[in-house]
């Protein structure tokens, strides 16, 4: 991958393309490609970075006091000999961003190239982020530095065995190769010296550094939440249908190699939509768990940002956040609150079509293992885009808990709490809480429990659970109308039941 971006840049810089914008993290890579490009004639190398202005290439040793990106653009501008030049912008994001005058600048620059037929001069604008002033568009050509597949981790990890002397067994390499994919040849390389000098050794154990070094990534960008998991599979009650599916995947993930290798697509995701109270968020929750993995949580609120393209951006962000951790899953909770209104001409909606449209791709051709929950109540407000097959593996719909469902539902919580006592009988609270959701259920419990504590700490028993009932309206009596409208479109539409 980085030989063939290393061939691209030569031949866009080659064939006179005013400006390459190179994407990445990491500086070394980048100063390695540009160095590497192997460009005739042999063009001068010019850098300007934030920190300390026009420098050395090579050395990175100021070559005239500090100025800022305008400042030096207009000294190249008056460069009497720009014939065979290749111009660094690092920092291009912080350079270019409130400052009209840098972006007029380097716009008269490319001008100036192109009145000059035998000019040979290529800008590299290098950033972290992608920021493109529209006055410029015309001029750049994007590109971005991959991170290293799994067959470059490979071949880091045998680089650091070999330089330590140690050998690293085929399955561990394995698991080695597969939980560094998301991060960079530095970090990867500062991770295995961690762990080998922790024990002198280079395998399986050093995975829980890796997981260590990719829960800072998440606390970092600020974009994602990583959610602490204690629930599990067995504390939801029904869903006789999604349990054994979700099984199934967890046994691809698991030992995804070998699943690979025999031909498995990647598992993309699920969507559970349905009836509010109903188990769909600890479905999320229980994923992980049954996963092993760390859950991820994404608001689609919160990636909206105050300046044009920043909502673009941090979806970029969030999502490249999600891979650089991957192995992982990635909780979407109510996504259709996020992309309701699209397609409708407001400034809002427009954000809200480029947001949907990227997630849609990114769903579509995304390789890396990020199992995507995403949860809905109204499936109706979601763009059919995102129903079809391809997005999303399956979808589910969750409806009220059957009666012995109920049952269920009663004796997970009533165990939970260290109540599940002779006198309880959930058969019968099961009978009279036809069209309860799980948290109705749940809430009954706890009602009840506390009741008993302030009557003296009696105990709890069902004649005391079925009189919070008769006091409890329960979800599908409150939104009576709501109801009816979501179990008619879910039937409409056909969506596999979870239960």
């Amino acid at each position: 991958m980085k030989l063939i971006l290393k061939e691209s840049l030569r031949a866009h810089a080659l064939s006179h393309y005013p400006i390459l914008y190179l994407l990445t993290h990491d500086d070394t890579e980048a100063d390695e490609l540009i160095a590497n490009l192997d460009l005739k004639p042999k063009r001068q190398i010019i850098e300007w970075n934030m920190a300390r202005g026009l420098v050395d290439f090579g050395t990175k040793r100021p070559l005239l006091a500090w100025c800022d990106l305008a400042t030096a653009l207009d000294q190249l501008l008056d460069h009497d000999n720009l014939k065979h030049h290749f111009i660094v912008i690092r920092d291009a994001h912080l350079g270019l961003r409130d400052s009209p005058l840098a972006v007029a600048r380097l716009k008269a620059l490319m001008t100036r190239v192109r009145e000059d037929s035998e000019a040979e001069v290529t800008v590299l604008l290098v950033s972290s982020e992608k920021f493109i002033p529209r006055e410029l568009e015309k001029f750049i050509t994007l590109f971005e530095l991959p991170l290293p597949d799994e067959a470059a981790i490979r071949a880091i990890i045998q680089a650091h065995a070999e330089a330590y002397g140690v050998v690293v067994d085929k399955s561990e390499l394995s698991q080695l190769a597969l939980a560094f994919q998301g991060l960079s040849r530095y970090e990867i390389g500062q991770l295995i010296n961690r762990g080998f000098q922790q024990d002198g050794l280079i395998g399986a154990k050093d995975i829980k550094l890796v997981q260590a070094e990719k829960k800072q990534i998440i606390q970092k960008s600020g974009l994602l939440e990583m959610l602490e998991v204690r629930e599990r599979l067995d504390d939801i009650g029904g869903l006789d249908q999604l349990k054994p599916w979700l099984q199934q995947k967890r046994q691809v993930l698991s030992d995804w190699p070998a699943a690979r290798d025999f031909g498995v697509e990647p598992p993309k995701g699920v969507l559970i939509v349905g009836m509010p109270g109903c188990g769909k968020s600890l479905t999320a929750k229980a994923t992980a768990a049954l996963f092993g993995l760390p859950l991820l949580r994404m608001d689609l609120g919160s990636l909206m940002g105050k300046y044009v393209g920043d909502s673009e951006a941090n979806m970029r962000r969030a999502i490249a956040v999600a891979e650089a951790v991957s192995p992982c899953v990635l909780w979407v909770d109510e996504v259709e609150k996020a992309f309701v209104g699209i397609g409708g001409g407001s400034a809002g909606s427009e954000v809200a079509t480029r947001l949907f449209g990227y997630f849609l791709t990114w769903m579509q051709e995304k390789t890396r293992q990020v199992f995507v929950v995403a949860t809905a109540n109204d499936i109706s407000a979601l763009p059919p885009e995102l129903l079809r097959k391809g997005r999303f593996d399956e979808i589910f719909f969750v409806d009220f808990p059957t009666e012995s469902e109920r049952q269920t539902i009663f004796k997970v919580h009533l165990d939970k709490r260290r109540k599940a006592g002779a006198r309880i009988d959930v058969r019968q609270l099961a009978g009279k809480t036809n069209g309860y959701s799980g948290a109705d259920i749940e809430a009954v419990v706890k009602e009840g429990i506390e009741q008993a504590f302030v009557d003296g700490r009696a105990e709890l028993t069902t004649e005391r659970l079925l009189k919070v009932i008769q006091a409890t309206q329960p979800l599908s009596v409150v939104m009576k109308d709501k109801v009816e409208q979501y179990r008619k479109r879910f039937g409409d539409m056909k969506i596999k039941p979870a239960s």
